[in-house]
This record gives structure tokens, C-alpha cells and sequence, in this order.
């Protein structure tokens, strides 16, 4: 496998991002086409009698998974503090929370070895 710099660069700034706020940002994509599809299609446009379409069907499993997605949206929005801003929010990384951070965060520098 011969891979420049540049590549393995672009691959390793892939783990540097915060995946959480990432597939935030795309889920809450998919739950606008969602609704867009939603919106644009008239059920009384429908051939029910069709048995071959199979459009009201696809609408229905669209319906049907928006509560799901949207729960997910909402749960990762609060659990990762979502700002509303995808650039900023994707490119921080998450720290890992320990003690120490959590005193840092408060000031106290005490407990750690400097």
C-alpha cells in the first residue's frame, strides 16, 4: 500500500474530529430530505389501486422511523453540546474527562504535579 503523506495527513485528521457532532450534522440531513420528501408527495396524487407502486409504502417506513431519528438528533445534540455551528463543532475534539480536567476546569490546580 503506497500512500503519501498528504493521504495518511487527510486520514488521521478523519479520528482528530468529533465524530458525535459529525453524525449529528448528518443526521439532521437526512431528517430534512425526509420532510422534503414528505412534503412533495401528495398522497391524493397516489394510485392506491396500483398494486406496483409501492410509493405509499416508502412514505409510510419514511413516517414511521421519524421518531427514531429524530430522538437521535435531539439526544446527541444535548449530550454533545451542539452550538449550531458545524465547522467549529465538528473540528473540536472531545477531551476525556477525568479529575484532573474537571479541576482545571474549576481552577484548582492544586492536586496535580506541576
Amino acid at each position: 500500500m503506497s500512500e503519501n503523506i498528504e493521504d495518511l495527513k487527510i486520514r488521521l485528521g478523519l479520528y482528530e474530529q468529533n465524530g458525535p457532532a459529525k453524525l449529528y450534522y448528518s443526521l439532521n440531513r437526512k431528517a430534512n430530505e425526509m420532510a422534503d420528501i414528505l412534503n412533495n408527495t401528495s398522497l391524493r396524487s397516489l394510485d392506491l389501486s396500483d398494486a406496483k407502486d409501492k410509493t405509499f409504502e416508502r412514505m409510510k417506513i419514511i413516517w414511521n422511523d421519524a421518531t427514531s431519528i429524530t430522538t437521535a438528533i435531539t439526544g446527541l445534540a444535548m449530550a454533545i453540546g451542539i452550538t449550531g455551528d458545524e465547522e467549529k463543532d465538528v473540528k473540536k475534539r472531545q477531551l476525556i474527562t477525568t479529575p484532573e480536567s474537571i479541576a482545571n476546569q474549576l481552577g484548582d490546580n492544586k492536586s496535580q504535579d506541576v
